[in-house]
């Protein structure tokens, strides 16, 4: 994937060198055909027929043929004369065989198919020792729409501008015709004699060549799987479900885990609701910062859940197709490691992977942020405009994202997610209270079911303060709302801590002598309860050099259009295990109408089940029309290979 910027200016020709102006008539002796022909310095040889009518009036069909030297890797053909906005015509050789692809450049990249020229390979195609030759009817070629849509037609009766170009590098692929290939080695241009290459003869040479065989097209393709496995792949959690025809599972949330307690004992994924005792729990988790970097103990993992006899929920990959969403801005190796698990090591019959927030699109975005509106509305599907914001167990993402689309320059990240809380909790309990350093999983339930987001971040750190040595402040000692026990589990009599109100009329040695009576271990819990979940709106308060969430939002916005912004500013969604924070809608509400133009609206809201929002908009797309375009086969994994079935999945539905 080589083709840069460069090339563009190469092929628009801005300091290029040009080649002669001329083309001179040629009888291709395998055809009958009389080309216009011109040859290239370099090697390459293009010519050119046109019915004899054909003119600058209306579109017309022409017969092309490039002949070039064995040794190059690719030979193009860019109609307009320029790089951009114009049919291009690329050809190859693949051993023996002739290949050709259709392509157009709309920026600075390796131009993608153009669908609206079809090529009909004619008699005098092949290879031999020296050379291979390109023979075609092509419709279209002569005729396209240039950037603001108007129309082109070529003057077939007069003289026009082409340029070629061509490399010794041969394609990534050669048999797959939407290969990516290097930039060139040379380029130039040449005028041909369009009026020249005219003959009324064009219909007999085309009844003449049109013997040969055209190239076989792909090779016929299975029916869809009838189901299909949605698997949003957290760190923390997997959640997965089937869809069969209109029939959606509810979704299992699975512990994403190998764990082993102090006896031992393994537990593999959702074997850990098996434990009686969590205490000193030892866990392997196959993600890290969000992505899977241990296929080994993922494997194990997807096939206890899936594929072993006595799996929770079976699944032959023969007949079922895969959507699995990913972060955002994944490594290509990773992506690459994880196709190949997928049709190599599982052979599933079909897949998608997608980054997990484009899922949420295919939600009712609407009926989530409770627009009114009649009962009778359809829903649409992709939403137009949404602006997801996901803070799971690994990190924070801001995508914003329009028709279902990632805008991926604005896409903005946070390290900061539900494993960091934890960890800094249990640094707080451990210099506070007692040593938790090895009771992640308890520290991390307390998390859960006792911090909130306070809503005044300020005036609650004031009421929970001590105060200074010797001081009595009432708000302490009475807790000011603020203050909870918690009660640590002990995993004979209570298998979860149990979060009660603060007593303050209790002494602290009354209350460790009732403790001791009834063999309880309490914690009690004060300004840890908000301190810990503002890191997501001030990651720096820890020394963290990132914006909070809020910012966020708003460096994602500035890299967009300033139009953008009401669409997206009025349809914020979030989703994941840390908007259930009490208080976390509200507080990123209000943080952003400070932030955000006055005459902006914001609305934020979450879904009904944040956990398993991706995983249910995962489960519309597999419903919508646009699944069938976005997955691959393992039919076409195998032919074309891991570097085409990665640029698909990039290009997402713009493929």
């Amino acid at each position: 994937m080589k083709w840069s910027a460069i090339t563009a200016g190469a092929l628009g020709l801005a300091g290029s060198v040009l080649a002669q102006t001329d083309s001179t008539p040629f009888v291709d002796a395998e055809t009958g055909i009389t080309f216009q022909s011109y040859t290239s310095t370099d090697g390459p040889t293009y010519r050119l027929a046109l019915p004899g009518d054909a003119t600058g009036d209306k579109a017309y069909d022409v017969i092309i043929q490039v002949v070039a030297p064995i040794e190059l890797g690719w030979a193009g053909w860019a109609w307009g004369g320029a790089m951009l906005y114009d049919p291009l015509t690329l050809v190859w050789h693949d051993g023996d065989k002739v290949q050709f692809s259709s392509r157009e450049a709309t920026g600075y990249y390796v131009p993608g198919p153009y669908a609206d020229a079809k090529y009909t390979v004619l008699k005098g195609t092949g290879v031999n020792a020296t050379h291979f030759k390109f023979t075609a009817l092509c419709t279209g070629c002569a005729a396209w729409s240039d950037f603001d849509g108007n129309p082109w037609i070529l003057n077939g009766a007069g003289d026009s501008n082409f340029a070629y170009a061509f490399s010794a590098t041969p394609v990534e692929e050669p048999a797959n015709p939407d290969t990516g290939f290097s930039i060139h080695d040379t380029v130039g241009r040449w005028i041909h004699d369009l009026g020249g290459a005219r003959s009324d003869k064009f219909a007999d040479w085309l009844h003449i060549a049109a013997m040969a065989p055209a190239r076989k097209s792909k090779a016929h393709q299975p029916a869809p799987p009838s189901r299909t496995l949605i698997l949003d792949n957290g760190a923390y959690t997997i959640k997965a479900g089937y869809v069969a025809d209109d029939v959606v599972d509810v979704p299992r949330v699975i512990p994403n885990c190998i764990a082993r307690d102090r006896n031992k004992k393994v537990y593999v994924a959702s074997d850990l609701e098996k434990c009686t005792d969590f205490s000193e729990i030892a866990f392997r988790r196959p993600v890290e910062k969000g992505f899977i970097v241990n296929w080994e103990a993922e494997k194990d993992i997807w096939e206890h859940e899936f594929f072993d006899d006595k799996a929770p929920q079976p699944c032959d990959p023969s007949e079922t197709r895969l959507l699995l969403a990913e972060p955002s801005n994944s490594l290509p190796t990773l992506q690459t490691h994880c196709d190949q698990m997928v049709f190599e090591e599982f052979g599933f019959a079909s897949y998608y992977r997608g980054i997990g927030p484009t899922f949420n699109a295919y939600h009712d975005v609407q009926g989530i942020l409770r627009t009114p509106r009649d009962s009778e509305t359809v829903a649409q599907l992709p939403a137009e405009i949404l602006l997801l914001i996901d803070t799971g167990y690994s990190h924070t993402t801001i995508t914003p994202l329009i028709q279902g689309r990632p805008i991926h320059p604005a896409i903005r990240r946070l390290d900061v997610g539900g494993k960091l809380l934890t960890n800094y909790l249990t640094r707080l309990l451990s210099l506070r209270h007692y040593d938790m350093r090895n009771e992640t999983y308890i520290v991390n339930e307390m998390k859960e079911a006792a911090c909130y987001i306070s809503l005044d971040f300020k005036g609650d750190l004031e009421r929970s303060w001590k105060g200074t040595r010797g001081e009595r402040r009432e708000d302490y000692l009475s807790g000011a709302g603020i203050a909870k026990d918690y009660v640590l589990p002990d995993f004979h009599t209570r298998s979860k801590g149990i979060v009660r109100d603060f007593d303050p009329v209790q002494t602290s040695a009354a209350r460790k002598l009732a403790a001791a009576a009834t063999s309880e271990d309490v914690l009690t819990l004060r300004n840890e309860r908000f301190s810990v979940p503002e890191l997501l709106f001030h990651p720096s308060d820890i020394g963290i050099q990132q914006p909070g969430i809020a910012d966020l939002v708003m460096q994602s916005l500035h890299t967009l259009p300033v139009g953008l912004w009401p669409g997206l500013l009025c349809n914020i969604v979030v989703v994941g295990g840390n908007v259930l924070f009490d208080g976390f809608v509200e507080r990123l509400q209000k943080e952003i109408v400070q932030r955000a133009p006055d005459d902006c609206f914001v609305r934020v809201a979450r879904p009904v089940d944040p956990i398993t929002s991706t995983w249910a908009g995962g489960a519309s797309l597999a419903r919508h029309e646009h699944v069938e375009k976005l997955a691959v086969t393992k039919q076409e994994y195998e032919e074309f290979g891991a570097g085409w079935v990665a640029r698909k999945f990039a290009a997402g539905l713009e493929s």
